[in-house]
């Protein structure tokens, strides 16, 4: 003959339901793993993963030692736990960008996009590289504040200006002249 199952008390309840979500602080990430460790107060959870989207198209932002988050453990068991979410804190505060959506890195770079202006922008700290096999086509004008150089053949379909001066293997178009031209109405021949 089996016993019914006795009732929790309010006690245990509350206990099991505190313990399906925690809120911690990361103690160290193992990037080559993809696995964190959280303190809990006194307690540490073993290495846990953290959420990510993942399928075609996966998303990786590893959490920052030192980061508040939020642990999820499954029916309470510590062992199936992962970091659910973050936290705001002062230290790691979130950005204020208004309607724009941002990232922002560690060394202080940002990418944000502002729907209403319909406008993405780059501020990076560093270098940037663009790579692609196939080609970029970029439709739009373009002003570009810098040197520019090109490695490989540079073509238009348009004019090309120079409102200073443009060199052709090392000759001045502003300044280049022909010797051996008698002056009148006859045209030289190609440059030399």
């Amino acid at each position: 003959m089996s016993r019914p199952a006795r009732p929790a008390s309010g006690a245990d309840t509350d206990r099991a339901i505190s313990d399906l979500v925690r809120e911690g602080v990361v103690e160290s990430v193992d990037l080559a793993a993809g696995k964190a460790i959280v303190r809990l107060g006194d307690l540490f959870t073993p290495p846990i993963d953290w959420i990510m989207p993942v399928g075609d198209t996966t998303i990786w932002i590893a959490p920052t030692k030192g980061q508040p988050v939020t642990v999820t453990c499954p029916e309470g068991d510590i062992e199936r736990a992962y970091i659910s979410g973050s936290l705001p804190s002062s230290q790691m505060a979130p950005l204020f960008l208004g309607v724009s959506v941002g990232i922002r890195f560690k060394d202080g770079a940002i990418i944000t996009y502002d729907p209403e202006a319909q406008k993405l922008q780059l501020q990076l700290t560093g270098a940037a590289e663009l790579v692609a096999p196939e080609g970029l086509a970029i439709k739009a004008d373009v002003a570009i504040e810098g040197d520019v150089r090109v490695q490989g053949d540079l073509k238009a379909t348009g004019t090309v200006t120079g409102d200073e001066d443009v060199v052709f293997a090392g000759k001045s178009a502003k300044t280049h002249t022909h010797g051996g031209v008698a002056a009148g109405t006859g045209t030289s021949g190609p440059p030399r």
